[in-house]
């Protein structure tokens, strides 16, 4: 490895130890590895598993989240079977693996041929009113792509219609907040 970049010859590939060694990295990049994931389902799912066992240390459940958040933009497929392994990370006491389920489901909305988006479309709209402001944020960007693929205005609807949560956070967060809630209104 020579700044962070890694080659392999034409034919060769890696092996999960040999990812696993990049997960110490303090500035992981996840884009060496993602086609390796694709091609090889072992791989995939030893770090899928990594992701869904909420047990793991931060570098290697993040990083892997990373690998396969790239996999499912490109090639949701390979994920959607792992829905709701996925899903069940929202309701983690740890906010990332929250997050991280968040926003997994929002890669997978694309290809929702079984519209598994159905039973969960409540909980996952109204998931941020029980974040932190950075979760808050990121799963408010996660919404409104869900929005292109999904009929969830109504379930948007509550969080205006309920805003006793708002009370959590402070007057700066609050003025974010409101900003996010008037930027739904105007798509």
């Amino acid at each position: 490895m020579k700044n962070n970049l890694i080659i392999f010859k034409e034919g060769e590939s890696m092996d999960y130890q040999e990812i696993a060694r990049h997960f110490q990295t303090t500035s992981f990049d996840p884009q060496p590895f993602v086609q390796t994931a694709i091609d090889d389902r072992k791989i995939r799912e030893k770090l899928v598993e990594n992701v869904v066992d909420g047990q793991n240390h931060i570098n290697e459940y993040f990083n892997s989240y990373l690998i396969i958040k790239e996999v499912a933009i490109k090639n949701p497929e390979l994920i959607y079977d792992e829905w709701e392994r996925i899903w069940a990370l929202h309701t983690h006491k740890n906010s990332y693996h929250r997050w991280i389920a968040h926003d997994l489901i929002t890669q997978l909305l694309v290809i929702d041929h079984e519209d598994k988006f159905e039973a969960i479309k409540r909980e996952y709209v109204l998931l941020p009113k029980e974040e932190k402001i950075s979760n808050f944020l990121k799963m408010s960007e996660n919404i409104k792509e869900a929005s292109r693929y999904k009929d969830i205005q109504q379930e948007i609807q509550l969080l205006f219609t309920d805003q006793t949560w708002l009370t959590n956070f402070n007057e700066k967060q609050v003025k974010r907040i409101e900003k996010v809630l008037q930027s739904f209104l105007a798509e």
